[in-house]
């Protein structure tokens, strides 16, 4: 963003425009007891060269997964992305990345939306994918609120507890004024039990696979309980599983949804990533956002344009499919030039990577004395919990002062009751060695 100067004259002027003599007059409004009485503990005005120095020495202070070996996921994972991603992001053909309102100038963009979802429907195994949404959560929503619009009568969500907490507090928050019962479901050792999906007037069935717990869910299984049900089974998934793990769709998913970062993208600052959505056909005039098509010109030759645009800014608001959904155009590019990269070899090799060196970790940390996997009959992909003899908290504290490794999420932050339990993410980017530097380090606590 172009630099705007904000001189002393600018200030005059502005507050000619608006008939006050003073700054002070702007804050009148302001009730007394909300305005600060002081003066600000900020130092003295710095020069730019000294400004510049300053930063940087607070920059030094910063501590990432790229410096030290990192065992936390819950959500957020970094995987392997091939430096050509931010290179190829950045070409002009690929400067309109917000909006492609005209198609004419915007061939680049809705060329890689059109990719991106055939991606997506590849990979889940669904016939129709969206342009992406704003993030995991909110596809979430996203595919519960089609199963809403699909099942107008229903007015009950059946939702597993397996859910990232996240998601389901953006789901509570989203719904509670809405008229709709959100019914949450247990688990039984980790898992989504199928003998409580039941219940009347049920819409959808949502639950994650793998779960926040790292548990690998009986898709087949869920998605049939809430066939009976005549709902939808709405499935939030790791892309990154399907590399090894069957899609979705291909076991009685409607809808396939969940976060997108993991493909090409980085946890960043917690942001941005971006959601996908995909479900069956017959329900495309329920799937809200954009979705991109291909035509022709007046001259014959392939054009791509946004075939369904329901959104709130395209038609009137009431009849719009949503009043909150996005393309994150910029990250879905990112994952699409990703996996083009990758491709199907490359990225079945990623997904036996993280497999492998995931349970590699949890022989050893089970080997432990006093160690144990939370649950050991469950099958899981790249992130597994166990049960530790010492706090979480504690271990996670002592393994980053002392020996400088970044460990799993502590599960006692959401149930004190848990405060043994660890989950452990182990991705590609986490090598042998570093598995066994965690181990070793382990073995040192008492």
């Amino acid at each position: 963003m172009t630099y705007v100067q904000n001189t002393e004259q600018n200030q005059a002027d502005m507050l000619a425009a608006i008939g006050m003599a003073s700054t002070d007059e702007l804050w009148k409004v302001i009730p007394e007891d909300c305005l600060f009485d002081g003066s600000l503990d900020v130092g003295p005005a710095l020069t730019e060269d000294s400004l510049v120095r300053h930063m940087r020495e607070i920059a030094k202070r910063n501590v990432t997964a790229d410096d030290m070996p990192s065992f936390l996921g819950a959500g957020a994972y970094r995987h392997f992305c091939p430096a050509l991603v931010d290179n190829l992001v950045s070409r002009t053909e690929f400067w309109t990345a917000y909006t492609p309102y005209q198609p004419e100038a915007s061939q680049g963009t809705l060329t890689t939306i059109y990719e991106f979802q055939t991606l997506m429907c590849r990979i889940t195994g669904m016939e129709v994918s969206n342009a992406s949404v704003y993030d995991g959560a909110t596809a979430v929503i996203e595919g519960v609120m089609l199963a809403l619009r699909a099942k107008r009568k229903a007015k009950r969500v059946l939702v597993s507890k397996g859910l990232h907490p996240d998601t389901l507090a953006v789901l509570h928050t989203y719904l509670k004024h809405l008229d709709i019962d959100v019914v949450e479901v247990d688990l039984v050792d980790g898992a989504t039990p199928t003998e409580a999906i039941s219940g009347d007037a049920v819409a959808a069935v949502a639950f994650q696979s793998p779960n926040f717990y790292g548990v690998l869910e009986d898709v087949t299984a869920l998605s049939a309980a809430a066939h009976e049900l005549e709902a939808l089974s709405v499935v939030s998934v790791d892309p990154i599983s399907l590399s090894v793990i069957e899609a979705p769709g291909k076991q009685g998913a409607d809808v396939v949804c969940g976060e997108g970062t993991p493909m090409g993208n980085e946890p960043w600052y917690g942001g941005p990533g971006f959601g996908f959505l995909c479900s069956k056909m017959d329900m495309v005039r329920q799937m809200p956002a954009r979705i991109a098509g291909e035509t022709t010109d007046d001259d014959g030759n392939r054009a791509v344009v946004l075939t369904f645009q329901t959104r709130e800014q395209h038609i009137r608001r009431k009849k719009a499919t949503s009043n909150i959904c996005t393309s994150q155009q910029l990250m879905a590019l990112r994952a699409t030039i990703w996996a083009s990269l990758l491709g199907k070899q490359g990225f079945a090799d990623l997904g036996k990577t993280n497999l492998s060196r995931a349970h590699y970790a949890a022989k050893r940390l089970a080997e432990l004395p006093g160690w144990s996997l939370t649950y050991p009959e469950r099958s899981f992909f790249k992130e597994f919990c166990v049960t530790t003899p010492l706090p979480a908290a504690e271990l996670n504290d002592r393994l980053l002062k002392e020996h400088g490794i970044l460990g799993g999420f502590d599960l006692g932050r959401l149930d004190e009751k848990r405060k043994n339990d660890w989950l452990v993410s182990v991705t590609d980017l986490v090598t042998r060695e570093d598995i066994d530097r965690l181990v070793d380090a382990l073995q040192g606590m008492a």
